[in-house]
C-alpha cells in the first residue's frame, strides 16, 4: 500500500469560504459515488484552519491523502475516461494545477500513536519537508526515522505538547520524477493551535529540537498549514 499527499490551492478567484464548501461537498461526494475510484482504498481532506490564514506566508488551502493498495489501481483511476469527465473536471474548475504539490509516500511510520477515542476538535501541523542541500536520500530518510523522530517523541518537555506524530517517507521509486522536491510529509496532531505554537515557541524548543532539524531539513523551504481534523469521505480499509 502506498499514499499519495498533495498540499492544493484554490483557483484564483473562489473565496475561501466557497473553495472548502465544494471541496467538501460536491468534489467529496464525485470521488465517493464514482465507480471509477473503485481502487481507491481511502480518501481524507485536511482543510486549513480559517484562522491559519492569517499567516500570509503559505499559499496552500488544505491536504488530500489518498491511499491505493498498488500502482495499477492509481493508475487504473485516473486514466478512467468516466473519471476524467467527472471527478477531473471538478478538479480542474476547483484546484490550482500548476500549484499542486504531490508525494508519493510508504504507509506512515507513527512515532506516537494518537489518544484511543480522540474526536475532533483538533489541530494538525501538515508539513512538506524538503531534506538540506548535499544530504543524501537514504541518510535523510534514516536520521529522521531514527534520529529526530525518537527526539520529539522521548523528550518529555516537548512530547506534552502534542498528542500524535507520523512521518510519511517519499517512496524511493518515485525520486524518478524530476517535478517533485519533497522528501516527506510529517503531521503532528494537538489540541489546539495554541499548543503548537507554545511549543513552537518554548525556549526548550529552540534549544533542543531545532539544532536538530538544521542537521537534516532545508528548514527555509518548508510548506507548513494548521489544519482542522481530517475529514474521510472514503474508507475502504478492512
Amino acid at each position: 500500500m502506498f499514499k499519495v499527499i498533495a498540499f492544493v490551492k484554490r483557483r484564483d478567484g473562489i473565496e475561501i469560504e466557497e473553495f472548502h464548501d465544494r471541496w467538501r461537498g460536491r468534489h467529496a461526494d464525485l470521488i465517493a459515488q464514482s465507480p471509477a475510484t473503485k481502487g481507491l482504498i481511502r480518501y481524507e481532506q485536511s482543510h486549513r484552519s480559517l484562522r491559519d490564514y492569517e499567516r500570509e506566508d503559505c499559499p496552500f488551502d488544505g491536504m488530500a491523502t489518498q491511499w491505493y493498495e498498488s500502482w495499477d489501481a492509481f493508475i487504473d483511476m485516473y486514466s478512467d475516461t468516466e473519471y476524467q469527465a467527472t471527478v477531473g473536471a471538478d478538479e480542474n474548475d476547483l484546484f490550482d494545477q500548476k500549484a499542486l504539490v504531490a508525494v508519493f509516500t510508504e504507509v506512515e511510520d507513527v512515532i506516537v500513536e494518537r489518544p484511543e477515542g480522540l474526536t475532533a476538535p483538533y489541530t494538525r501541523l501538515c508539513c512538506a519537508v524538503r531534506r538540506k542541500p548535499g544530504m543524501e536520500i537514504e541518510e535523510f530518510h534514516t536520521y529522521w526515522l531514527e534520529e529526530h523522530g525518537p527526539l520529539n517523541r522521548d523528550d518529555a518537555d516537548i512530547r506534552k505538547f502534542f498528542l500524535a506524530y507520523e512521518q510519511n517517507h517519499r517512496m524511493r521509486s518515485d525520486y524518478a520524477r524530476k517535478d517533485c522536491d519533497v522528501d516527506g510529509v510529517t503531521i503532528q496532531t494537538f489540541a489546539s493551535a495554541r499548543d503548537f505554537y507554545a511549543m513552537a515557541l518554548d525556549p526548550i524548543y529552540a534549544e533542543r529540537i531545532h539544532p536538530d532539524e538544521l542537521k537534516f531539513l532545508a528548514r527555509d523551504n518548508l510548506i507548513w498549514l494548521l489544519t482542522d481534523a481530517e475529514e474521510v469521505i472514503l474508507d475502504r480499509r478492512s
